[in-house]
């Protein structure tokens, strides 16, 4: 059996006929100039060349080239940088943290990854433009935003084949990816979030400023929210290598107390900067995670 390949990493078949005619956009004005489905502030077309796509019945036929054409005999556009529609960021946390999984689920990188996928098959489906970051302390992967089937078996390639390590910089590293997102777009973000509140959310606001549209996921195993623990033992930090020794039935009711009040700091930072937050646990398969998601966009007019 050949080895799986893009999109086969995180989808079967039957996942992708899923997804039907399901779209990914933004809620806010986006900057492209191509007719679509997304609003636009931008008018005319950009000297500046940035891909090619192929063509569709009522395409402007005055962009084809023809030079493509005449190698291998299909209709292809030039798409100019200002050209797509919707500019979707996707900011996949792969510090060592979200390596963890528990009771036999995916790691909450894999889902994360299988999540981003998804969006990522929806936004270039409909021919829009879709970048990816993997980072941890720093930026490790950086695609800049394009679109086409080779640019998806790209992206989904890289998060297959990276796996977490390092401690993470979750602000730090969001404040230098809100620096390079010049020009507005919709960034979804999944990570576990494991950093101070008030860092957090500085660096969201940061994107804010930028005029983006947010979403952030926010990916925790089951076994993190419940602490279904019962023996005695030793509970390692995956990023620090800090390792305690307790008794789980000793802190349990304090540990969900805490957790609590993580994700009710999370949900208000994001409701205050009119950031939409999706808890996103591992115990589901991603695909019904985002379908529900994205339906309930779709039904509140996103």
């Amino acid at each position: 059996m050949a080895a799986a390949d893009g999109i086969q990493h995180f989808l079967a078949p039957a996942d992708i006929a899923r997804l039907g005619k399901l779209r990914l956009s933004s809620r806010f004005t986006v900057e492209g100039a191509m007719t679509g489905a997304h609003r636009s502030q931008l008018k005319g077309v950009s000297v500046e060349f940035a891909d090619y796509r192929q063509y569709v019945p009522g395409d402007d036929p005055k962009h084809l080239d023809w030079r493509v054409y005449g190698r291998n005999e299909r209709l292809y556009l030039r798409q100019y940088e200002e050209e797509t529609s919707l500019r979707a960021h996707l900011l996949v946390d792969a510090s060592h943290s979200m390596a963890y999984a528990g009771n036999g689920s995916s790691s909450k990188y894999h889902f994360a990854c299988a999540c981003a996928a998804i969006m990522a098959y929806l936004t270039i489906k409909r021919q829009d433009g879709v970048g990816l970051a993997l980072f941890d302390r720093q930026c490790r992967v950086v695609m800049p935003i394009r679109s086409g089937p080779e640019h998806l078996r790209v992206l989904c390639n890289q998060m297959a084949n990276r796996q977490p390590e390092h401690e993470t910089d979750l602000a730090a590293t969001l404040h230098h990816l809100a620096e390079q997102a010049k020009r507005r777009g919709l960034v979804v973000l999944f990570s576990d979030l494991y950093d101070d509140i008030d860092r957090l959310r500085a660096a969201l606001a940061h994107f804010r400023r930028r005029r983006h549209d947010v979403i952030v996921y926010h990916v925790l195993d089951r076994t993190e929210l419940d602490f279904p623990f019962r023996e005695s033992g030793a509970f390692v930090d995956l990023e620090t290598g800090e390792k305690i020794v307790t008794n789980p039935k000793e802190i349990r009711t304090f540990y969900q107390q805490t957790v609590e009040n993580f994700l009710y700091q999370c949900r208000q930072v994001c409701a205050g900067l009119d950031v939409e937050y999706v808890l996103a646990l591992t115990d589901q398969p991603a695909i019904d995670l985002v379908l529900r998601h994205l339906h309930q966009r779709a039904l509140a007019g996103r």
